[in-house]
């Protein structure tokens, strides 16, 4: 069930190219806010009746589905057919904001936003048993059941030595890149800059994107900074071209830095991280593991569904430090270095010539930020 990239690459940029050759016109910017909240409003309909649908199946009422079903085909088919539009004004919009924030190479922005609004590759994370650490990372086949999830899992964890979690993402750094289809536009713009950012990391020789797995401190660098790069870009791009958005922008503090309180959920989950760190450091793994199985029983009775929760749920999740729920210090220590930066051009750009945590300590030291 292992994604096929070259296939679904090659495609897609036999595709990009004669979308940038054809430059197809994209109308007024009313015409492009108009095309754009079709879309959302297309997909924000689809996703009800996806709900429906699905508890339709639950009460096994198969035949009552049938009607929800056909709406949604028709609902895709309608999608698909303006995807293309609604993706070439995304990528022009955020190519706006990045070409004034100096990322331009003879007057186009490096490299070039591409995406495509898609159901990304169902991911495969791989961690040791003993500590929390992204030891594998797979793209499988988009919307694998729960079943063969499971049964990835269960097997590979028969080996004794790794833990092991199948979950969907919002969006992939390939090129063009892939986003998941969403009917909140901030989160849209947020989510294919973020994956940008990712690409344009991949233009410095250096272990930072090109080692990306290898050293656990760098992927949460990485990941971290496409996080930052993908906040400040939406806000920018929704600020001035969908000004009936902003009111859904996160509020700003007296730093103007996003105010996001800690949800219950995101404080309980950084609470369990901390303590299974503290009992996998011990040499308790079936210890921590029969916690995080008990912590995760309570979670779902308070109505948070979750799967699976063990070491490589927070292998994946603990790559991106700006959660509350994260207990790393890189998410604090990377807004003050973007601060400290003065543009995001110069920040990126230091980020992109990461080549070991060494350096990273080194430019902490250099701007006298904590290391813990």
């Amino acid at each position: 069930v292992q994604f096929d990239f070259v296939n679904w690459i090659s495609l897609a940029l036999v595709d990009e190219a004669h979308r940038r050759w054809a430059a197809q016109p994209v109308g007024s910017l009313a015409q492009q806010r108009a095309t754009v909240q079709t879309y959302l409003d297309l997909e924000s309909e689809r996703q009800q009746l996806e709900q429906e649908i699905t508890r339709l199946y639950a009460q096994n009422n198969a035949a009552a589905a049938a009607e929800p079903e056909a709406r949604q085909a028709d609902i895709r088919r309608r999608q698909a057919d303006i995807a293309p539009q609604v993706e070439t004004i995304i990528a022009r919009q955020i190519e706006t904001v990045l070409a004034e924030e100096g990322f331009t190479l003879g007057g186009h922005v490096m490299p070039p936003v591409a995406f495509r609004l898609i159901e990304p590759p169902t991911t495969l994370i791989i961690s040791p048993r003993d500590k929390i650490e992204r030891q594998n990372f797979m793209g499988l086949d988009p919307g694998l059941s729960v079943a063969r999830r499971t049964q990835i899992e269960d097997t590979l964890q028969q080996r004794g030595d790794v833990s092991a979690y199948v979950t969907d993402v919002g969006g992939l750094g390939s090129y063009p890149t892939m986003v998941a289809n969403s009917s909140f536009l901030p989160w849209l713009i947020d989510a294919t800059a973020h994956e940008w950012t990712h690409n344009y990391l991949y233009t410095f020789p250096t272990a930072i994107a090109w080692g990306y797995g290898d050293d656990h401190h760098l992927t949460t660098v990485n990941e971290t900074t496409a996080s930052l790069v993908g906040e400040e870009i939406s806000r920018k791009v929704i600020t001035r071209f969908y000004p009936n958005w902003v009111a859904w922008l996160p509020p700003l503090n007296a730093e103007g830095k996003p105010a996001r309180a800690p949800s219950e959920f995101q404080l309980a989950m950084r609470q369990i991280r901390l303590h299974v760190d503290a009992l996998l450091a011990d040499g308790k793994i079936e210890e921590a593991e029969r916690y995080m199985e008990a912590e995760r029983v309570k979670l779902v009775a308070q109505g948070h569904n979750l799967r699976r929760l063990n070491q490589a749920y927070f292998a994946f999740h603990g790559s991106y430090a700006l959660s509350p729920s994260s207990p790393d210090p890189t998410g604090a220590q990377l807004r003050q270095l973007r601060e400290a930066s003065g543009t995001l051009r110069t920040f990126l750009n230091r980020v992109g010539w990461l080549n070991s945590e060494a350096d990273y300590l080194n430019w902490l030291a250099e701007e006298n930020i904590s290391a813990q």
